[in-house]
């Protein structure tokens, strides 16, 4: 067995986390839905030894293998996830071209299938204003920018075609790559072959990776929706949401790349009504940038945590968040991987806040 094959999940392993799951969770949207972000989240268990893995890490497993190992039609899972972008995309040229549209698409589908967004009282115009400041605040040049402002620092990277014979060939892995900086090295690495063009995006070798340009605690998604609720309103705090979703689902596509930036940039080319510059990215950035000191302080949800229902409460933690923004009671429970009491973490925002006039915001 090679180096690359031990560094790939086990398909027995694989398939025991996705029944363990299964078996314990339940998510905010449909049965289909629902079984592409537990597959996601198998990717991420792997990496860091979570679940059924059981502290053995396994950098290189992608979502690719999970979907293999489960007997799963790569091409129809990625065409899945696809769509679920092309929705979030439909609906902000609809509210581009004039329309007003429900949180749903034009079969009256909620966006993502979650049923919350059939109800919400939100502008479309707000929500597209989410959008556009979700789309550009994990841009790494974005951050660098609110990090010289600051004195701060967050970190970065994102998202690239890896050919992963060539990353096995300089010694690399897939934790490396996420957790080491490589800012420096990235013409380094496409002069060598490992990061490569679209034309190469489904050669069986070649899968969408991470790659960190810059070390730092990062920022949390949890506070960069519950900032936009706070700093604007709830649509805002929805397109929030919707941006951080396609930036989940983009992993693992027909069309790679960076399809939250995408949306943001046509809602910054085409709609006129944005009401909204670089200084309100350059906010947010900063709002949801996790201080250094509190870095195990403050959740992170994936979107599979955002979606997991509280089974005491009947309450996920996005429904908790938007119900804390409009200022309407919420049932307390814990938040993301790292297990924080949303009450808590409510708290941490409002101190950010009452002090973010000390950095210019």
């Amino acid at each position: 067995m090679s180096h690359q094959k031990d560094l790939v999940a086990p398909p027995d392993i694989i398939r025991r986390d996705f029944a363990e799951m299964d078996a314990e969770e339940t998510l905010r949207c449909s049965w289909d839905v629902e079984e592409l972000l537990l597959m996601q989240a198998i990717e991420g268990h792997a990496h860091e030894g979570h679940g059924a893995f059981h502290g053995k890490r396994y950098p290189n497993t992608t979502i690719d293998h999970i979907a293999r190992a489960l007997r799963r039609d790569p091409h129809a899972i990625r065409t899945a996830r696809q769509a679920l972008i092309d929705d979030i995309r439909r609906y902000a040229e609809r509210v581009v071209q004039g329309e007003r549209p429900e949180l749903m698409d034009e079969q009256g589908t909620p966006l993502l299938t979650i049923s919350t967004l059939r109800y919400l009282p939100v502008a479309p115009e707000d929500v597209l204003r989410g959008l556009f400041l979700g789309g550009f605040r994990d841009d790494p040049d974005i951050r660098k920018q609110v990090e010289q402002r600051t004195g701060w620092t967050i970190g970065g990277g994102r998202g690239y075609l890896v050919n992963t014979q060539v990353m096995e060939q300089m010694g690399l892995d897939g934790r490396r790559l996420a957790k080491e900086a490589h800012e420096h090295e990235l013409d380094e690495f496409r002069a060598k072959g490992l990061i490569v063009g679209a034309e190469h995006a489904h050669d069986p070798q070649v899968h969408y990776m991470y790659i960190r340009h810059r070390v730092g605690p990062g920022a949390s998604d949890d506070a960069a929706i519950v900032m936009a609720g706070k700093v604007w309103n709830l649509g805002v705090a929805v397109g929030m949401f919707l941006a951080d979703a396609v930036d989940t689902l983009e992993k693992y596509v027909l069309e790679y790349g960076d399809k939250d930036r995408e949306i943001a940039e046509f809602i910054w080319q085409n709609f006129k009504d944005l009401q909204m510059d670089w200084e309100d990215v350059y906010r947010l950035t900063f709002l949801a940038a996790v201080p250094e000191e509190q870095r195990d302080e403050v959740p992170d949800s994936s979107l599979r945590h955002f979606l997991r229902v509280d089974r005491r409460h009947d309450q996920c933690a996005l429904e908790s968040h938007l119900l804390y923004v409009q200022g309407r009671p919420y049932a307390p429970m814990v938040l993301a991987h790292e297990g924080i009491p949303n009450r808590k973490f409510y708290a941490y925002v409002e101190e950010r806040l009452a002090k973010a006039h000390e950095y210019g915001f």
